[in-house]
C-alpha cells in the first residue's frame, strides 16, 4: 500500500489556491506581511506532531505568500497549505473572509466533492470540523477496497487560505478510529493557526 501515492490526487485543490493567489497580485513592499504574520510565522506555528502525523518538511514561500507543512505517519500522508492573497480591484473577493463563507474556500471545497465523488469506489460527502468555539466546512471521502480515509478542509484565517488533506489507510485499525484522527488533525492545524491571532494572556 502506497499511501503517498494515493495522497497525490487528494492535493489537487491545492493548485486551484496557487492560482487564486497569483492571480491577484499588488506591486507593493512586503506583500507577504498580511495582517500582521508572514508565512514564516505561520509556518514555525504549526505543530510538530498531531496524534499519529509528524512534520516531515516545511516550506515556506514568501514571494507567493504561501506556506506548507507535509506531514507523515504510519499509513497516512498531510499536506498543509497556507496561501495569502492581497487585496485587488476584484470587488467583493478580497480581504479573504475568516471561516468557511469566503467564494473561493466555497469553491474549493465544491470541486473537493466533485473531485472525490468522480473517483472509482470512493463515497464522498460533505461535513465540519470544529476548532475552538469555531466550525470548518470539509469533504471526506472512503474507498472501502483500498481502506482509504481522505478529508479536504478549507478555511479562511488571518487573511489566508488554509487547506488541510489528511489521508490514512484503515486497514490495521477501523474506518471510525481513523475519521476521528483525520477530524483531529484538521482541527488541531485550524486551531494553531487561529491561536495565533489571539492575544497573548497575561
Amino acid at each position: 500500500m502506497n499511501i503517498q501515492r494515493r495522497i497525490a490526487g487528494c492535493v489537487f485543490s491545492m493548485a486551484l489556491v496557487l492560482g487564486c493567489v497569483s492571480a491577484v497580485r499588488a506591486q507593493q513592499a512586503d506583500l507577504d506581511l498580511i495582517q500582521g504574520y508572514r508565512s514564516r510565522d505561520i509556518l514555525i506555528g504549526l505543530p510538530d506532531t498531531s496524534g499519529p502525523f509528524n512534520v516531515i518538511s516545511r516550506n515556506a514561500d514568501p514571494q507567493n505568500y504561501s506556506a506548507t507543512v507535509e506531514y507523515a505517519g504510519v499509513d497516512a500522508r498531510a499536506i498543509v497549505s497556507v496561501n495569502g492573497v492581497r487585496a485587488s480591484n476584484t470587488a467583493g473577493m478580497y480581504p479573504v473572509r475568516d471561516g468557511p463563507d469566503d467564494p473561493v474556500v466555497r469553491s474549493l471545497l465544491d470541486q473537493a466533492f466533485q473531485y472525490h465523488s468522480s473517483q472509482p469506489n470512493q463515497v464522498a460527502q460533505r461535513t465540519n470540523v470544529s476548532y475552538g468555539n469555531r466550525a470548518m466546512a470539509c469533504v471526506s471521502s472512503d474507498d472501502p477496497q483500498k481502506k482509504d480515509d481522505f478529508l479536504v478542509c478549507a478555511t479562511g484565517v488571518l487573511g489566508r487560505y488554509m487547506l488541510i488533506q489528511p489521508v490514512m489507510n484503515y486497514r490495521l485499525s477501523s474506518k471510525e478510529v481513523v475519521d476521528r484522527q483525520l477530524a483531529d488533525f484538521a482541527s488541531s492545524m485550524a486551531s494553531a493557526v487561529n491561536d495565533l491571532a489571539l492575544p497573548a494572556s497575561n
